[in-house]
């Protein structure tokens, strides 16, 4: 049995930011939406984007191989 793709992805931001209660996953259709505190944006994204990029890669391995998940950062929009 393959692990949620929700759940996953929580288990990873979690580990990787400073402020792990500040993390949220959600869905939207075929894609994974993480919401993480503020400022740890950069964390999450990693240099040069490999560990968000690492991230998608791990839960398009554990979905269903007929829907291909992605995984977007919802950050919130500077004024």
């Amino acid at each position: 049995m393959n692990p949620d793709p929700l759940d996953l992805t929580l288990f990873i931001a979690q580990s990787v930011v400073d402020q792990p209660s500040q993390v949220r996953v959600s869905r939207r259709g075929p894609t994974v939406i993480v919401r993480v505190g503020p400022g740890e944006e950069g964390r999450l994204i990693g240099r040069q984007g490999r560990v968000i990029q690492a991230i998608r890669t791990l839960v398009r391995a554990v979905s269903d191989p007929r829907e291909r998940m992605n995984v977007d950062l919802d950050a919130p929009r500077k004024a």
